[in-house]
């Protein structure tokens, strides 16, 4: 059992929100809060210990369930926005071998612990041609080919990768991703960084990537409930109960609210705490958390 270091990340259209959520405190505008990551470019430290996620990872990866040179295939965080996100797609498996010599793509599913402001977000389009959604790119005229899909608090959606998306303004999510941590933008509201510069945009790998047939699927969440996707399994907990790894992968128990101790550690919303083979936890009745479960589905 470990527990991980929160990751904080600065965005543009980030929040101090997240502060609430082991964000740091020194960053006005966090984006996420990474609470649980094993790449390269986000990887989480572990109390107590020197070695960072993916370098305990690295060194016995049987004894996470992963095999040599595996990288622990989920990204959990808190996201958060006081701005609309930026129109965008993940790489589907395929785009991802071929293009970026990736082994997987990027699906995602967000609990919302606050709804957006308006009530939706940005998913799928109303109009399936990608020469019209290409065209609606290069006039920065997304309104007419995108839906605006209802959510409200507590929902839970997901997004297979290769369908367009975006979070906005209000929104605040518990984020399961793949591991690969890839966004190709189709628009970004021609916004200006810290530097004076609009970000870049990724218009021609998004539409090759695309997949316009796709749709999210959205569905409750309630404490008690399981979700299973092809990437992962979440459950849901609230209260005092006792939660075990039954998975021969290492799972990621998240904090969503409360506190509880391990070993004489306080760990708070935010904070996730990785679950090897067999392992298991007394949850006190006063946290809310999500239990989420690698599914190793590429080797099926």
């Amino acid at each position: 059992m470990y527990i991980l270091e929160p990751e904080s990340r600065e965005r543009i259209w980030g929040t101090p929100r997240l502060h609430d959520y082991s964000g740091d405190q020194q960053i006005e505008k966090i984006g996420s809060v990474y609470s649980a990551s094993g790449v390269s470019e986000i990887d989480c430290g572990i109390v107590n210990e020197e070695k960072t996620f993916s370098e305990m990872i690295a060194e016995n990866p049987g004894k996470f369930g992963l095999e040599s040179g595996e990288v622990y295939p989920l990204i959990i965080s808190f996201t958060a926005c006081d701005e609309n996100l930026s129109i965008q797609v993940h790489p589907t498996d395929e785009y991802a071998q071929k293009v970026e010599q990736m082994p997987y793509g990027k699906s995602e599913a967000w609990y919302f612990i606050n709804s957006p402001e308006k009530g939706w977000i940005y998913a799928e389009q109303q109009i399936p041609e990608k020469s019209i959604i290409l065209e609606a790119a290069k006039e920065n005229n997304y309104p007419k080919i995108l839906k605006e899909y209802p959510v409200a608090q507590h929902d839970l959606i997901y997004i297979p990768s290769g369908t367009i998306h975006a979070l906005t303004k209000g929104s605040l999510v518990y984020e399961i991703q793949q591991a690969t941590d890839i966004t190709y933008r189709f628009y970004d509201y021609d916004r200006i960084d810290k530097n004076g510069k609009k970000r870049d945009l990724h218009v021609e790998k998004a539409i090759a990537t695309l997949q316009p047939d796709k749709q999210v699927e959205k569905r409750t969440f309630e404490s008690g409930e399981t979700v299973n996707q092809r990437e992962f399994t979440i459950q849901h907990l609230k209260g005092k109960q006792i939660v075990e790894n039954n998975s021969d992968v290492a799972s990621i128990l998240t904090i969503i609210a409360g506190t509880l101790v391990i070993a004489g550690t306080t760990c708070q919303a935010g904070q996730s705490i990785v679950l090897l083979k067999d392992e298991m936890f007394e949850l006190p009745d006063t946290v809310e958390a999500v239990l989420a479960t690698p599914t190793k589905y590429w080797k099926k």
